[in-house]
């Protein structure tokens, strides 16, 4: 059975990302941080519906337990054949974001290996699986492209994983693994709510701007992720597709 490996599944995108994958017909692996109770959910409503998965805690930081996490994953569910770098390296005990001068290094430092180190470190230890037809998708936001307050070190180092998928997708090309990217606008989830003092204010304003009228739900960036794991992305490597109802048209 085909395995997909996601860290950051507990919730939000990864959790929705988790589920279309399972019904999909992969076999998930569920990575978590701090939530167990959460992963655990995922994983029973994947069972609930005749699919198979298992949950791993791991700190996607660390690129040891990101190797451990795909090699473990792949003897109990089966080979790896889809990467799904999500996890975004912060929440409610991060520390505090601010202006990019303000950020403390060692917040760029934790963010540069949650993003780039963990996506790494994740592809080179599935990359034997993954020969042949293998998927890598990882997930930003569209504030790379844009001012966010107190978003500094964030986009920073979702930025940096977008020209790390690009280098990837021209290397692993040739093993017949393609290499993609998601970039989502305001997608109402927790992680949302950990870093806006006013999330709902955020999710009414990107109502407003977005010419689709709302803001988007984690199943709108799984759905993108589902296609780009499927066999009609066959032909499709090194791009970033861009989910945000339009919004980055203004």
């Amino acid at each position: 059975m085909k395995t997909a490996v996601i860290t950051g599944a507990g919730r939000g995108i990864g959790r929705a990302a988790a589920l279309a994958l399972a019904h999909d017909g992969y076999a998930v692996a569920v990575g978590y941080h701090r939530n167990a109770d959460s992963a655990a959910e995922v994983v029973d409503e994947i069972h609930r519906n005749g699919g198979h998965a298992a949950a791993f805690a791991l700190d996607v930081a660390d690129r040891d337990q990101c190797a451990e996490f795909v090699r473990t994953a792949g003897e109990r569910l089966g080979p790896v054949l889809a990467v799904i770098s999500n996890a975004t390296g912060f929440g409610a005990t991060s520390p505090a974001l601010g202006k990019a001068l303000d950020t403390p290094w060692h917040t760029y430092e934790q963010m540069f290996a949650t993003r780039v180190g963990s996506l790494l470190a994740l592809v080179a230890a599935a990359r034997p699986h993954l020969a042949g037809g293998g998927r890598v998708v990882t997930t930003v936001s569209t504030g790379t492209s844009r001012h966010v307050p107190g978003y500094a070190a964030i986009a920073a180092a979702m930025a940096a994983a977008e020209s790390v998928v690009r280098y990837l997708a021209v290397e692993l090309g040739r093993d017949g693994i393609t290499v993609n990217l998601v970039s989502g606008g305001v997608v109402a989830t927790d992680a949302l709510r950990d870093i806006s003092p006013d999330p709902e204010r955020l999710l009414s304003a990107a109502a407003r701007a977005t010419p689709l009228g709302r803001a988007g739900t984690p199943e709108d960036l799984a759905g993108v992720v589902s296609f780009l794991c499927g066999d009609k992305a066959a032909w499709i490597t090194g791009r970033s597709l861009t989910a945000d109802g339009g919004n980055s048209l203004r």
